[in-house]
Order: C-alpha cells, then sequence, then structure tokens
C-alpha cells in the first residue's frame, strides 16, 4: 500500500497529542504525524514505505515481526505487550520506554493498524522514584522498630539490673565490692554503646524534626527511668536549627540524663535550652549526690565535651550551687 495523501485524514492524526503511525498488514508504515516525528527523531519522508520495526529496538524487531502477523491474522483494539517494558528506537539508536495502544482500521479500502505511541520516561522516573521511597520507609520502620526494641527492653533490663546491683553494695563483702562495682561499670559502658546506636537509628527516624520535638522526646524517656518527668523550658527561637546541631545537642542531652539516672538519685531535674543573640546554651540541672568522682573522666563525659567542640562551643560539667550537678552546653547557631 502506497503512502496515503488523504489530508483530511492527517488534519485528524495532526491534532493527536501521542505519536501515530498507521500500518499496513505487511508492516510498512503510510503515514505518521509530526509527534511521531519528534519522538523518534526521523522525518516522515525516512518513515515512510519502510517497516515499523526501524522504530523497534534491533534485538526485538524478529520476535515484533511474528507478533505483528499474528495480530493482522485476528486484529482487534488492545494496548501492545500489556505487562511488557515496551520501547521505540529514536534515529540516533538510543531508545526510550513507550506504551502503544493498537486499533485494526480500514483506509483507502484496505486493512491498516492504527498505532499510537506515548513516551512513559517520566512516569518510569516516578515509579522509579517511588519504589525508591517505599524502601526508604520500609527502612525507616524496621529502624524504628529496633530502636524501640533495644530502648524498651534491653536497655531498661541492663539498667534494672544494675541498680540492683548498686543496692545490695552495702550489703557485700569488701573482697567482692570492687568485683560487682567492676561489674556495673561494665554495665554502664554497654547501655551507652547501646544508647549510642539507638541514637543513630533515631536519627534516620527523626530526620526532619525540630530540636524542641528531639529533646522533648529525649525527656520523656527519661522519665520512665528516673520515675518523674523533667522540666524542660524553651527560650527564643529554636526551630530553624539545622539538623546535625539538633543531632550533636541531642546526643550530649541524652547522655547528661543518663547520668542523672544512674547516679544522682535525684528528685528534680530540669532542662533548659536558650537561644538568644545566635548562641544557644543548653542546661541540664539536677539536685542529686552529684557525679560519683570515679566517673567525672569517664567515656560518657568526654563523648560530651568532644560533640560541643565539633559545634565550635563548649561544655562544662560543675557542681549545683547547693546540691546536685549542672551540665552546661553553649554553641554558637545562626538561625
Amino acid at each position: 500500500m502506497k503512502a496515503t495523501n488523504d489530508h483530511r485524514l492527517l488534519e485528524v492524526v495532526e491534532a493527536i497529542p501521542d505519536g501515530v503511525v498507521i500500518v499496513d498488514v505487511n508492516g510498512a508504515i503510510v503515514l505518521v504525524n509530526r509527534e511521531m516525528e519528534r519522538l523518534v527523531g526521523y522525518n516522515r519522508d525516512q518513515m515512510l514505505g519502510q517497516t515499523i520495526e526501524m522504530l523497534i529496538p534491533e534485538a526485538q524487531r524478529a520476535v515484533h515481526v511474528q507478533n505483528r502477523d499474528d495480530f493482522i491474522a485476528a486484529p482487534r483494539r488492545r494496548s501492545m505487550g500489556l505487562g511488557l517494558d515496551l520501547a521505540a528506537q529514536r534515529q540516533d539508536g538510543s531508545s526510550f520506554p513507550v506504551e502503544i495502544a493498537l486499533a485494526p482500521a480500514e483506509l483507502d479500502g484496505e486493512q491498516v493498524v492504527i498505532a499510537t505511541v506515548r513516551d512513559v520516561t517520566a512516569n518510569r522516573t516516578t515509579d522509579a522514584e517511588l519504589q525508591d521511597a517505599r524502601q526508604r520507609v520500609m527502612l525507616a520502620e524496621d529502624h524504628e522498630r529496633i530502636a524501640r526494641d533495644l530502648h524498651d527492653t534491653v536497655i531498661q533490663r541492663l539498667f534494672a539490673a544494675g541498680l540492683t546491683l548498686q543496692s545490695v553494695l552495702p550489703t557485700v563483702p569488701e573482697q567482692a565490692r570492687a568485683k560487682i562495682e567492676s561489674i556495673i561499670d561494665t554495665q554502664d559502658d554497654a547501655i551507652r554503646e547501646l544508647r549510642t546506636a539507638i541514637f543513630g537509628l533515631s536519627n534516620k527516624r527523626s530526620a526532619g524534626l525540630t530540636i524542641r520535638v528531639v529533646v522533648n522526646q529525649l525527656v520523656d524517656d527519661a522519665s520512665r527511668v528516673l520515675g518523674f518527668r523533667p522540666a524542660l523550658h524553651f527560650v527564643g527561637v529554636l526551630d530553624g536549627i539545622d539538623a546535625d546541631v539538633t543531632a550533636e545537642v541531642a546526643a550530649i542531652v541524652r547522655e547528661a540524663l543518663s547520668n542523672v539516672a544512674r547516679h544522682a538519685r535525684a528528685n528534680r531535674v530540669e532542662v533548659t535550652l536558650r537561644h538568644v543573640d545566635e548562641t544557644l546554651v543548653v542546661t541540664i540541672s539536677d539536685d542529686g549526690a552529684g557525679i560519683p568522682q570515679s566517673h567525672q573522666s569517664g567515656s560518657g563525659l568526654l563523648n560530651m565535651h568532644d560533640r560541643s567542640a565539633r559545634l565550635g562551643g563548649n561544655c562544662t560539667v560543675s557542681p549545683g550551687d547547693q546540691s546536685g550537678t549542672i551540665v552546661r552546653l553553649t554553641i554558637p547557631v545562626g538561625v
């Protein structure tokens, strides 16, 4: 069949927003629209009279010839290649994903097949992004579950065991006391390492949360161990503090509250975040017995100092006015 010169048909085909290619029963191209020219890079003179396989990736051409013959034998309106990843080939040899709808028709008294071709590159990209997002959500949920299980079971049991050992220290012989204190110190180290791991998991879960929300969660966690909820105060503009600063501050607050819970036997704890004149001051104070001398150079306090130094600030640990301990973190912060 020769290429058609029916101008009315051409006007209709040109008005279709998708690419359109019409082929005869032998697969020869008899009509294309401008959108099809744009999609594949050929002009219509280069396509007319050629078989449709010129627009199919080379590896799929032999199969396409057989599929084309099967369609001609039993033509009906349908989508092409349901469940398959279809592609078209451009003049430069590159390919792109497409969706194709087929419809049998009659042109100049002869049977033809009309194929509408749509470039779905953007759809495939969006699908891939959605799949990546789903995987990230699933991973974040796994992190959240692991962090929750570690915090609510393993750490609480270790902490309870440590408190039990501390409570029996006055009743054991002197020669056994040093061994029990060593066990307690080992437990403290294990709890600290677990808290560090949990914090890393929680960071992935709480990315994007403001420092107010993160510190409030830490205070809630501490209240379960202390038996009461620490007082919490916020002063100044805090919601604009970036995620990196929030993560370091949260780790210091977590360590300070953990030290209070383990050692201070406090009845009152107060946490204050104050942001004034591009300086953030974080204070954690309690009315307890203070940090034991043996723990004042421990890894927990060293970590707090290291984190504050990374932020360009400093962290001090000092006795309270009458009793207890005051931890004060001071860092430069702009919002």
